[in-house]
């Protein structure tokens, strides 16, 4: 199953959600020093500046907004750049939002990728200097681009005027793997999550069975065990896969949906560690680990 939205273009979703997690977090609009906003899917006319309207109608500030193109690891990305800019700038707190719809994907969404459906949504989180319902207490983040070529296949360059030419998803990834080998493929991606996550613990003071929740990316079950659960020695029942399973992958916006969820539906405690881990084409994996400090 995957959630699937048939009215409000990417943005629009996402500057609602932004209006709700600025209302939510006590800070006013005035306070953002810094809005950014991730996603994956088309966002609409070309040369428009989607992250733009996100911050126009969500905090409506003249402080700086900048799209992050990091794709499904976009939310965990921008929550790094975020971090970093407050503490090197200033300011009491910043926006991250992402938004997707994928009603348009080369090949249709129900046969875009093997274990993974796209599903649409939008998600927010403002980051504090000052409080907050979670600290954070690490970020960490690994790259392998050596792994480009897995999202790219035999294709170098297709313009946008050219979209009949342009190679499914699937299709680029299946001329990658008759080039390259499937285990050493799947031990590269085994290995940027563990790196993101050893370091991340490494800095938060953590051991893996301190850690009371993982949010993970919302794909199948299948390959969420053979990258992330076993590797990781993580249970199932410990992630939020039952409730990923019923969305699909929400683009840039799985972490901070995931957390969301937790928080919402009392699934967390004050003391309690969280992990969320994300991972995104290039390719990019990042672990952050928070606290949970109150409701």
């Amino acid at each position: 199953m995957a959630a699937v939205s048939t009215e409000g273009f990417p943005a629009e979703m996402a500057a609602e959600a932004a209006r709700e997690a600025v209302a939510a977090s006590s800070h006013d609009p005035a306070d953002v020093a810094l809005t950014l906003y991730a996603y994956i899917s088309q966002q609409g006319l070309a040369g428009w500046h989607s992250g733009a309207y996100v911050h126009r109608f969500a905090v409506g500030n003249h402080a700086p907004v900048i799209e992050v193109g990091q794709r499904s690891n976009g939310g965990l990305a921008a929550l790094d750049l975020a971090t970093a800019y407050l503490e090197a700038r200033g300011g009491s707190a910043a926006l991250i939002a992402t938004g997707d719809r994928f009603g348009d994907l080369v090949g249709g969404r129900w046969h875009f990728d093997d274990g993974l459906i796209p599903g649409d949504g939008a998600t927010a989180l403002v980051v504090s200097r000052e409080r907050g319902f979670a600290k954070l207490l690490s970020l960490a983040t690994y790259s392998d681009s050596s792994l480009e070529e897995l999202h790219r296949g035999d294709a170098v360059y297709v313009g946008r005027q050219e979209p009949e030419a342009t190679p499914s998803f699937r299709q680029r990834k299946r001329e990658y793997l008759a080039k390259h080998d499937l285990e050493e493929t799947a031990a590269k991606f085994s290995a940027g999550g563990t790196a993101a996550v050893t370091q991340a613990l490494d800095e938060a003071g953590l051991r893996k069975k301190e850690i009371d929740h993982w949010v993970l990316p919302n794909i199948g079950l299948r390959e969420l065990r053979t990258y992330y659960l076993d590797p990781l020695e993580v249970p199932v029942e410990a992630t939020q896969w039952s409730w990923g399973r019923t969305v699909g992958h929400l683009g840039a916006g799985d972490q901070i949906a995931g957390l969301h969820r937790l928080r919402v539906q009392g699934g967390v405690a004050p003391g309690q560690a969280v992990a969320l881990l994300g991972i995104g084409a290039g390719f990019s994996w990042s672990c952050a680990v928070l606290r949970i400090e109150g409701e």
